[in-house]
């Protein structure tokens, strides 16, 4: 699917690619939290950048 992703965007210049920054949970209200910040840290995450020539 990345690659398909990646095929239409080259298009216009852009591909999606890994994001390595650390994830970092945001701080929330235990009356508040869903749990869905759990999820979210062991999923990779992408991000759109412009191409390298």
């Amino acid at each position: 699917m990345l690659r398909l992703l990646n095929g239409l965007f080259g298009l216009f210049g852009y591909e999606w690619v890994l994001d390595t920054t650390p994830y970092e949970p945001q701080a929330s209200s235990p009356r508040t939290d869903e749990g869905w910040d759990d999820l979210y840290q062991h999923n990779p995450r992408y991000i759109l950048r412009k191409k390298v020539s």
